[in-house]
């Protein structure tokens, strides 16, 4: 059995070394770590490594320091060493090859990569050892022909044959022949790339017989788009004697087929010329692999298109030039319209289809120099380079009709597409791609809040614009909110008024409080939840605590406790998970619980939000429809919805004793909810005389500042 490669992993970063000691070792290897070049070097010179990767940028000793005193020590062959770059800086990279690492990897890296070049150092050690063992045994060949023909006549015979049997005994074979059989491709050239040698080996890999190549230029052999590349290098090696010479290069077969191969050249002289030694290591599986894993890194894997990824690398670039250069660029961001109804309708499938051609449209649409990407699940977008945001206007509103002008089929049923643009100029004023992005959704976002199918363009003082960056920022304080705990429960009274409606119950209204302890109201923060659905976390933050106080209170003098709930909440079917979860806890009775729903929550998916409330209304608790009348179609979606209450919109509430409009809305909302079998509750009752009208009309509850403020749970008493 084989002993494990023994790997020394030099980083200053804790969470680095560990991640490569267990990688690595899943691997088989043996790996040993490091935390400075101090101490890497302690550790080499205790115990033998067969290979070291070794961190570039460390404190106190860099790692080329590191590498320049191993090398003082150990040769690029006895010790290979990969050098671990933070960032793919030419000039370290450059020096640390010329101070002898054998390659490089930029961190993080991917472990495949990493290994096979791992592999590959390791593989070429123990090539060149073996050479090297192979070579000391032909100069013993050597030395013993020598003897045996020009020995002094005073040498013992016994001698010469005891040395001559040590041979025989090895089983040696003629260097030529190891040179030709090593399974490397080996060339001699003269200084100016011309071929004078070749082992077998390597010229029948690339299709030759060794006569064939003799004397040609090593150029030949390369890519033609590549000869360039290996010139560059050799003039380097010749330039510069004994220094060693790294790149990855296209040759190119005989029969015609492309392979990457990793040449290293180093020039030695030779009397009063130079010549050339060049190896050439087949890396094409894993160059190959290597494109494939960044390929998909940067690309969208449903689409084909660049990812969010790559559109951020090369936004960078392009920032960087409008701040260098004073250019002007624009980034588009493209949201279609209503793409849920196809997911909702016809399937994924039908979903993924229609997202595969809305790419291939906008790759038609746009200059082949510009970047198309798919940023997340129907939204693209495209940087439009060199074009002040007039002219790409223009290039937006093309993108928009071509997307609208598409009717996508999918089993014979035909849908209309649209999208919402968002564009934003890309100058020297601009920071980062987090803010260009940021900039270009929130138009995106005021584009659909218009009215869907245009284009919006970023400018700080329009208002839609500053609505959008309000919420994004509200959104920002919200969660830090939920982390530090900041929200707090108020209850509000909704007391009966006729003899036969129920006992008094309650509504809990959630607060938040800022970081100064200040009281924020629902109106502030609830649409920003909504938007950036942070709303059903809120609800179950507000759930969780309700059942806790109601658990610790016991109060049966509260027939019920009215918790209101997002529409958020209302599809998702954790959340019907979670409540039931906390009735099995069995704290709280679902009899003691009405959850509060919003007409537009309901309507927004008719048949779930059905599902959602039978399934609760089976356990036991009841459900109001919160705002009832504010909607066109509210009469319409009554009868679908096993509500329990309706709650008048407190906006015909609040006028009815002035306005004759809004007191017969009241009046018919309540005769209909009741013909229904559904009682009522008026919100928004703030005087004597509305209560008084409520009370005629035959309103069952009323809710408002004349029957109570909203207070603190901590000063709730019992009546």
């Amino acid at each position: 059995m084989s002993t494990a490669a023994a790997v020394l992993a030099v980083d200053d970063n804790a969470t680095i070394r560990k991640a490569i000691s267990m990688r690595l070792g899943a691997k088989g290897f043996d790996v040993v770590t490091a935390h400075d070049g101090a101490e890497a070097l302690k550790l080499i010179g205790q115990r033998n490594f067969d290979l070291v990767l070794l961190d570039l940028q460390m404190p106190n000793m860099r790692g080329d320091e590191v590498l320049r005193r191993v090398r003082q020590q150990y040769s690029a062959t006895q010790l290979p060493v990969i050098m671990l770059a933070a960032s793919n800086d030419k000039a370290d990279i450059n020096r640390t090859l010329e101070l002898g690492a054998n390659d490089y990897i930029i961190k993080p890296g991917d472990l495949p990569i990493l290994v096979a070049r791992i592999r590959t150092q390791l593989a070429l050690r123990d090539t060149v050892a073996k050479l090297r063992e192979h070579s000391a045994m032909m100069r013993n060949v050597y030395s013993l022909e020598a003897v045996g023909s020009a020995a002094p006549k005073s040498r013992d015979p016994a001698d010469t044959e005891m040395l001559l049997a040590e041979v025989d005994a090895a089983n040696t074979i003629p260097f030529d022949v190891l040179h030709d059989l090593t399974p490397m491709t080996c060339f001699t050239l003269t200084s100016d790339g011309n071929i004078i040698y070749t082992n077998r080996f390597g010229a029948q890999f690339l299709g030759y017989q060794a006569e064939d190549i003799i004397e040609h230029p090593i150029f030949d052999l390369y890519v033609a788009d590549d000869r360039r590349l290996a010139q560059e290098n050799l003039a380097s090696a010749v330039d510069m004697p004994g220094r060693v010479n790294r790149w990855d290069i296209r040759h190119i077969k005989k029969n015609g087929d492309v392979i990457w191969m990793r040449n290293t050249a180093r020039a030695v002289r030779h009397g009063r010329s130079l010549m050339i030694l060049v190896t050439c290591e087949d890396i094409d599986d894993t160059y190959k692999m290597s494109e494939m894993l960044s390929f998909q890194s940067l690309h969208d894997e449903l689409t084909g298109l660049a990812n969010r990824k790559a559109l951020e690398q090369r936004l960078s670039q392009v920032i960087d030039s409008a701040q260098r250069e004073k250019t002007e660029h624009t980034l588009v961001v493209i949201d279609l319209d209503q793409f849920v109804l196809i997911n909702d309708s016809c399937g994924y499938d039908a979903g993924d289809e229609l997202l595969r051609r809305v790419s291939k449209l906008l790759k038609a649409v746009v200059r082949t120099r510009d970047t198309v990407a798919r940023i997340g699940g129907d939204a693209f977008a495209v940087l439009i380079e060199d074009s002040p945001i007039e002219q790409a206007q223009t290039a937006a509103e093309e993108l928009r009709r071509t997307i609208e002008s598409y009717e996508f089929v999918w089993q014979g049923r035909r849908f209309e597409v649209s999208a919402s643009l968002g564009i934003v100029a890309i100058n020297e004023s601009c920071d980062t791609t987090g803010n260009v992005l940021s900039m270009a959704d929130t138009a995106c976002y005021a584009a659909k809040d218009s009215g869907r199918n245009r284009v919006h363009a970023y400018q700080p003082d329009n208002v839609p614009i500053v609505t959008r960056h309000g919420e994004m920022r509200w959104a920002t304080r919200i969660s830090d909110a939920l982390a530090e705990d900041r929200f707090n429960l108020s209850f509000q009274r909704i007391q009966p008024l006729g003899s036969t409606a129920d006992s008094e119950h309650y509504e809990l209204l959630l607060r938040m409080r800022d970081e100064m302890g200040t009281v924020i109201m629902p109106g502030e923060f609830l649409p920003a939840a909504e938007r950036y659905n942070l709303a059903d976390k809120l609800d179950r933050w507000v759930i969780a605590r309700a059942f806790e106080w109601l658990g610790q209170c016991h109060f049966s003098d509260v027939h019920l406790c009215c918790i209101n709930l997002s529409g958020q909440s209302m599809g998702n079917d954790d959340m019907l998970d979670f409540i039931l979860e906390q009735f099995d806890g069995g704290i709280v009775s679902p009899a003691e619980i009405c959850f509060e729903i919003t007409e537009t929550a309901a309507i927004a998916d008719l048949a779930r939000a059905t599902h959602f409330m039978q399934e609760l209304r089976e356990r036991g608790c009841r459900f109001a429809l919160d705002d009832f009348g504010s909607g066109f179609s509210s009469f319409a979606y009554l009868k679908q919805l096993p509500v329990d209450f309706l709650k008048i919109d407190g906006a015909f509430v609040r006028d009815m004793s002035n306005d004759s409009i809004d007191y017969a809305m009241v009046r018919s909302i309540n005769e209909i909810g009741h013909v229904m079998g559904k009682q009522t509750v008026a919100e928004f009752v703030e005087d004597e005389m509305t209560l008084g009208l409520l009370r005629d009309v035959g309103v069952d509850f009323v809710q408002g500042y004349e029957i109570g403020r909203p207070a603190p749970l901590e000063e709730f008493t019992f009546s």
